[in-house]
């Protein structure tokens, strides 16, 4: 695999070495990364995905060293009260974009972690300085009603709402076999599983990137195999194949083997899906792995925009009217595989 290499000025062949990692802000971690090396030049190169990598595994390891929350434990405090993220940054009293990158992954301080945990672990505490910020003008009446009313003892169970969430969409999507479900009855514990292995595998999974990634691998399946993988239904819409009323919205809000997360940043709220990795493929065969694996490697690195623009080249997608059922016969001329 070859790289701009900038000192070479051109794409060049690349080598990895691995050098030792001792220590990560103070804290001994005894962790490696790995270099991109240029073979012509021998100067390091920056490679996105190694980066990321090397990223994520300092920062797993010192994470525990040092006992540094966790974005999910940020995640689930947000959710609790139902804050977005400039509610609970305004709360704190922390930068603008300082939730949002804890969330998506960045290292707080050590005594902006301790911070934030006693806050999650004292409600008491919590509760002041909401009543702090509101004062302060910080937040709005709206914001500061929402959390002093806010009733644990009241609330329907977690349990009880993810139950009527799998019922409704059953009773949605549940329908007999034929051409428009690739003649496979609706499997929500498939969908499930392949979603969270997807999200395991794909760093910028989107929640409307999982359309456009179900359609394809049923698509795929059904043109090699003559059946779908999930028995979904699909309908055209404007930014490509749509799960069938768009209940992929419902889908997303399970939280079994995923979890959706919004991020705001300076275009806006975009809502991700991050898997936590329990999915459990044993319901599918080495054939239906295979294929979506396919998928996976054809679109990781695309974003939401160059897969909506994908789907679009599909015959699936424009020879089906907008907001009708797309029908698997198209299968046999998608592009996406050569």
């Amino acid at each position: 695999m070859k790289v701009y290499c900038p000192y070479c000025k051109k794409e060049v062949e690349y080598k990895i070495e691995k050098r030792d990692i001792k220590m990560f802000r103070g804290v001994e971690i005894n962790s490696y990364e790995n270099v991109a090396i240029c073979k012509e030049c021998n100067e390091d190169l920056y490679i996105n995905e190694i980066e990321n990598k090397n990223t994520q595994r300092i920062y797993e390891i010192y994470r525990k060293k040092a006992n540094i929350i966790k974005p999910q434990d940020i995640i689930k405090l947000r959710e609790k009260y139902d804050l977005s993220q400039r509610e609970l940054t305004s709360i704190l009293g922390l930068g603008k974009m300082t939730i949002n990158r804890y969330e998506r992954g960045g290292v707080p301080t050590k005594s902006q972690s301790d911070y934030i945990k006693l806050l999650i672990n004292n409600e008491n505490e919590f509760m002041n300085k909401v009543k702090e910020a509101y004062e302060k003008n910080n937040i709005s009446k709206k914001t500061y009603n929402k959390i002093v009313s806010y009733n644990e003892e009241n609330d329907v169970s977690k349990d009880d709402i993810q139950e009527l969430y799998r019922k409704y969409i059953n009773s949605k999507l549940n329908r007999r076999p034929d051409i428009y479900n690739g003649y496979k009855i609706f499997d929500l514990e498939k969908v499930e599983n392949i979603i969270s292995y997807i999200a395991s595998k794909v760093s910028n999974f989107t929640i409307t990137s999982i359309n456009k990634y179900l359609w394809f691998i049923d698509m795929l399946s059904f043109k090699e195999r003559g059946v779908s993988i999930t028995g979904l239904t699909y309908q055209n819409q404007q930014f490509g194949p749509t799960i069938m009323e768009q209940k992929y919205n419902e889908i997303s809000l399970l939280d079994e083997k995923y979890t959706r997360n919004e991020y705001e940043d300076e275009t806006g709220t975009k809502t991700y899906i991050t898997s936590n990795n329990n999915y459990d493929l044993s319901k599918l065969n080495k054939k239906e792995i295979e294929i979506i694996d396919k998928i996976i490697k054809r679109l990781k690195n695309k974003n939401v925009n160059e897969i909506s623009n994908m789907s679009h080249e599909e015959d699936g997608w424009k020879k089906t009217k907008k907001y009708e059922k797309i029908s698997f016969e198209y299968a046999s001329d998608l592009k996406i595989i050569k």
